[in-house]
């Protein structure tokens, strides 16, 4: 489970789960088995060994095995992130992030623009000129003196016009502040999208890494049935041909190592990428692959929280209330719009002769014909209005089928990691008793290998279904829009 979770590890009705149940009685088996092949930690050998870590050492191997620097994976030092610190990076320089934050912010600026168009407006100017006029084109005949000038003329004032009455502008005013709104919810999309992708790749680089660790102690349990064939042989209670076998298995569990390292190495460079690191750096994880066996929440909650919440769906919401008012908006433009406006300066040949010159002004403008303009602008606003109404219907079906189907998976992962965790204590147990058999000379390693083959099945078994848990409780949150609060705040 996640670390955003791991505040409510106190609660009576959960019940942690690591890689093995941790009860008594596996405990003894995985021991016992360890002791039997010689690859028992030496806390064990010392009483030091719990439940919990008895149930570990199966799937999870020593810690002697998974320590040390991964020097196949690069040369720089790594970074250790728990997937709490993990989504908050991501959430910090993801640059697709900042990119969405940054066009939101550029949608406020639009907004602003749009409100300038009903508000007052006003210019200072400053002008000087030098006029020479002809007389019969100021009066219409010609009469002496034939011009007049040349003479100068400053002037210093202010135009201004200020609507009284402008819906058009106040609408898209209003259709603007729902597009800004719009602009938001859909940076919070992102940051949803963004966590969501960080929280998968991280759950996916633990799987890899529980994978890489119960290899390695396939390998230990593979080179310990080596070393007893070979003691064997050279007792001559034993045959070369197991021996074989148990080297073939021993090379097998190698070759599977190096996919599993391999997988862990691209899963951490595709987090790295994903939290904007430099392309040499590499994470390394803090939290162990787990899960916490907790009750299913209720579909309609759910259900009602994610309509609520969703920022997608809030965004689209937004965009249908800006499209309702682009078509109020281009209906008022058939409405008159009256506004007020002219001009104050002070006017003289010199800057001491100057007197006050003003022109004021109230006009009404009112359009008579538009060549269909203002009609063709009406009726697209209303099939976008028409068409934003049913891409919320569709979103609206596609959030409730993504709550249903994370909380049928996260159902279906609760009950395979019960029935994967059975089948792990039993595939110990066969290991068990087909070790001490094949130790007593009774059969050959054929029954071991099968054991240690069907140990392999049920460790990668449970891996995979606590990796579907996790996954489905980062599925579910995302579907009801509350991955980043949840699993980075």
């Amino acid at each position: 489970m996640n670390s955003a979770r791991q505040s409510k590890s106190d609660e009576p009705t959960r019940r942690r789960t690591t890689l093995l149940s941790a009860n008594r009685s596996a405990a003894a088996l995985i021991f016992s088995l360890g002791f039997a092949i010689g690859c028992v930690p030496s806390g064990m050998l010392h009483g030091q060994m719990n439940s919990r870590d008895g149930a570990r050492l199966v799937v999870q191997s020593t810690q002697d095995v998974a320590s040390g620097t991964p020097t196949h994976l690069s040369t720089s030092s790594p970074i250790s992130l728990s997937l709490h610190q993990a989504v908050k990076l991501a959430l910090e320089q993801n640059p697709q992030l900042i990119a969405a934050r940054l066009e939101a912010l550029e949608s406020k600026q639009t907004t602003k623009i749009a409100r300038s168009a009903f508000l007052p407006k006003a210019s200072l100017s400053l002008d000087e000129q030098s006029i020479r006029l002809n007389t019969a084109t100021v009066i219409g005949q010609e009469v002496a003196p034939y011009s007049i000038g040349p003479y100068s003329n400053v002037q210093l004032g202010s135009n201004f016009d200020v609507p009284i009455i402008s819906v058009a502008a106040w609408r898209s005013y209003q259709a603007q502040k729902q597009r800004e709104r719009a602009s938001f919810f859909e940076s919070a999309n992102a940051q949803e999208t963004i966590a969501s992708i960080v929280v998968n790749q991280y759950l996916a680089l633990q799987r890899a890494k529980a994978t890489e660790r119960a290899v390695q102690s396939r390998i230990e349990l593979a080179g310990a049935l080596l070393h007893l064939a070979d003691d064997q042989v050279t007792q001559g209670t034993g045959t070369h041909t197991d021996a074989l076998r148990a080297n073939v298995e021993l090379q097998v569990e190698k070759q599977n190592l190096v996919a599993a390292q391999a997988d862990t190495r691209g899963f951490s460079y595709g987090l790295a990428q994903v939290l904007g690191l430099a392309p040499d750096q590499y994470i390394e994880t803090t939290e162990e692959l787990n899960a916490y066996d907790e009750a299913v929440p209720d579909e309609q909650h759910s259900l009602a929280e994610a309509l609520a919440t969703r920022p997608d769906l809030s965004a689209l919401r937004s965009l249908a209330g800006a499209a309702h008012y682009d078509e109020i908006a281009t209906s008022s433009q058939r409405w008159p719009e009256i506004h007020f406006n002219g001009y104050w300066a002070q006017s003289g040949r010199s800057p001491d002769s100057a007197l006050p010159v003003y022109s004021y002004q109230a006009e009404m403008r009112v359009p008579i014909f538009t060549g269909g303009r203002i009609g063709a602008e009406s009726k697209r606003a209303k099939l976008s209005t028409a068409q934003s109404d049913e891409t919320i219907t569709d979103r609206r079906n596609a959030i409730t089928q993504q709550v249903r189907t994370a909380l049928s998976s996260l159902q279906a992962a609760r009950d395979e990691l019960q029935l994967s965790t059975e089948a792990l204590r039993l595939s110990t147990r066969e290991v068990i008793e087909s070790r001490d058999r094949f130790q007593a000379g009774v059969t050959n390693n054929i029954e071991v290998i099968t054991a240690q083959n069907s140990l392999a099945q049920a460790t990668d078994s449970q891996i995979g279904a606590m990796y579907r848990l996790q996954k489905a409780e980062a599925d579910l949150s995302q579907a009801r829009g509350r991955i980043a609060e949840e699993y980075g705040d």
